[in-house]
């Protein structure tokens, strides 16, 4: 275990070099304190040199705008790509008009983004994904 609080959980494990991470909640009164934990987990791949990332939105509560929320992610995308990630799997939440908004970002960010990024329904799926990959050892940054 890397953080846990009342925001967010972040296990890594150093065998698959797989960050784990659950979505935080995000609302109005809540969005500083969730900046601050999107830094530390960008903060947590660059100290631990983190090159695959599982995030599980599957529970996660957004309760502010899209427009808000794609400012997050681009920003949230942004600053990976001043890390050496180079993949990122998502399990999908049940929100439909949230999925598309994250769809919809993922294109944008495509040809600009350093790593790969894929969504996936299940755990299972986004785990395999990121073990059966083969990463390079030595990308620039």
């Amino acid at each position: 275990m890397i953080i846990q609080n009342n925001l967010i959980k972040l296990e890594y494990n150093p065998v698959t070099d797989i960050l784990n991470v659950e979505w935080p909640n995000i609302s109005a009164d809540l969005l500083t304190e969730v900046k601050h934990t999107l830094k530390a987990i960008v903060d947590a791949i660059k100290h631990y040199d983190v090159k695959k990332l599982l995030i599980n939105s599957q529970q996660t509560i957004i309760g502010i705008s899209q427009s808000e929320y794609e400012n997050i992610l681009k920003s949230f995308s942004q600053d990976l790509n001043a890390t050496r990630l180079q993949m990122v799997a998502r399990i999908e939440s049940k929100h439909l008009k949230r999925e598309l908004l994250v769809k919809e970002v993922s294109l944008q960010l495509k040809n600009t983004s350093n790593f790969e990024f894929q969504n996936f329904t299940t755990m299972t799926d986004a785990i395999s994904w990121l073990e059966k990959s083969k990463i390079n050892s030595v990308r620039p940054v």
